[in-house]
């Protein structure tokens, strides 16, 4: 059984601040070094863990460009964007970010797996869902990556612990 972490792009790997004083275009079109290095490095710590992508980004880049912005040792963790769900067939939600992510561990055969979400909005996920939430200013910070850390050890615990039932 694999853990999955839905990762949203902007307020996260491209905080606000990135933008303060900021006119040029080259900025636009990177992840923030300090906030991908914390994530990154939380990743690192557990190789089971993958990637799906649950981002406006979707919209603008195929998922090689956005596979791309990471580092070699991770980018093949990146398994793919949450597709659009379709709005005449769906019901209508403000927990829409929830739905695309069930939608897409279905479609990956993966719906009994394990899943966080890193958003800069609480609003898209029901209360029920582990959402850790980004200062959208700030970004992946020290505190996610603290947050995030606690509770894949916290998970990795109680799997053992059921393994060893």
């Amino acid at each position: 059984m694999a853990m999955w972490v839905f990762l949203d792009i902007d307020g996260v790997l491209v905080p606000e601040k990135k933008f303060e004083n900021s006119i040029h275009t080259e900025y636009f079109l990177k992840f923030d070094p300090v906030c991908l290095q914390l994530f990154e490095d939380v990743l690192q710590q557990y190789p089971d863990l993958r990637v799906g992508i649950s981002s406006s980004w979707r919209d603008l880049f195929p998922l090689e460009v956005v596979r791309n912005f990471f580092s070699p040792t991770i980018v093949n963790r990146v398994v793919g964007f949450t597709p659009l769900l379709d709005t005449e067939t769906t019901e209508p939600s403000q927990y829409f970010r929830y739905q695309e992510v069930i939608e897409f561990l279905r479609l990956h055969n993966a719906s009994a797996d394990s899943w966080l979400a890193i958003d800069d909005s609480r609003d898209y996920y029901p209360p029920h869902t582990h959402v850790i939430v980004t200062d959208s200013y700030n970004g992946f910070d020290l505190r996610a990556a603290s947050d995030l850390k606690q509770y894949l050890s916290e998970l990795k615990k109680d799997n053992l612990a059921l393994c060893l039932l």
